[in-house]
């Protein structure tokens, strides 16, 4: 699976294309955010990782560059997350596909899930997860092999299923 990394102050290098990303955010402290209609969060110290996609206008490019951005008036439940962590890295892959749902479902076998957080429009637990260890793209492709999501994710795309 074809997924890139970047650092998240090269935003502006990212494509303005279609496709889905995961932010990796790092807590130094514990913290409570209200978060819309989840209420209060707790905030732990270590990693998070939150997936979506940026499918409209700007691509990855443009939504990346939205998270990185000064929270001013939260819109997506990520914008309060950010309140509390910073953005580090992102990972992302230009494809009209979501992939936002199968990552979401591998970060979810080895990550703790904030259970709704960012899956509001969808039927998955959660698109944003919790760990104490540092997340490499190494781990993380090697998690999606593992759950073979990524050879059926992409044996679909081949067969023209998108």
């Amino acid at each position: 699976m074809w997924i890139a990394q970047l650092a998240a102050d090269a935003a502006d290098m990212l494509p303005a294309a279609p496709g889905s990303y995961t932010l990796i955010l790092r807590a130094e402290h514990a913290a409570t955010i209200t978060v819309g209609r989840l209420g209060d969060v707790r905030v732990l110290p270590g990693w998070y990782l939150y997936t979506g996609s940026a499918l409209g206008a700007g691509g990855v490019r443009g939504r990346v560059r939205h998270h990185l951005r000064p929270v001013t008036r939260p819109h997506w439940h990520i914008d309060y997350l950010r309140q509390a962590c910073t953005v580090l890295e992102v990972w992302y892959r230009v494809d009209v596909r979501r992939w936002e749902h199968l990552w979401a479902t591998a970060l979810g076998q080895s990550a703790t899930p904030l259970p709704g957080f960012g899956a509001s429009d969808c039927h998955c637990q959660a698109h944003a997860f919790h760990q104490t260890h540092q997340p490499t793209l190494t781990w993380f492709v090697a998690e999606m092999e593992r759950l073979k999501l990524a050879t059926a994710a992409t044996d679909a795309m081949h067969l023209g299923r998108r």
